[in-house]
């Protein structure tokens, strides 16, 4: 009797042991920049992280649509220009803003969607 009972536990454990994050952090769960099919081999960690942070956001605005459709199709130079323009608008000396303030020099849309690429750049790249 002991057997089945084992058997069952066993069968009910082991996927949600599939399910636990690893020491790396990741999780089964696919990277959002693993979804879009961006080849991140070359990349670093904080510039996936950006990436994943900015494309699970970015259909929210139709900036960030067309922002995500860009990426996606980007080569390895392209991500290096935007990550080394995203530091340069957002990390060296530059000043925080809020999202009133993009909103209102951008207009809501453009500036909604800017705000989150500041945030993430500040988290991720700076």
């Amino acid at each position: 009797m002991r057997h089945p009972v084992t058997a069952v536990l066993i069968a009910a454990l082991v996927p949600l042991a599939a399910c636990v994050p690893r020491e790396s952090g990741s999780t089964s769960t696919p990277r959002p920049h693993v979804v879009a099919g961006i080849d991140s081999d070359s990349l670093s960690e904080g510039e996936r992280l950006y990436l994943d942070d900015v494309l699970e956001k970015a259909p929210g605005t139709k900036s960030g649509a067309e922002w995500r459709t860009h990426v996606i199709s980007a080569q390895k130079a392209d991500l290096d220009m935007l990550f080394d323009g995203e530091r340069i608008d957002f990390c060296k000396g530059a000043p925080r803003r809020d999202q009133n303030s993009f909103t209102a020099q951008m207009g809501r849309d453009k500036g909604a969607f800017t705000f989150l690429r500041q945030e993430a750049a500040r988290a991720h790249l700076c």
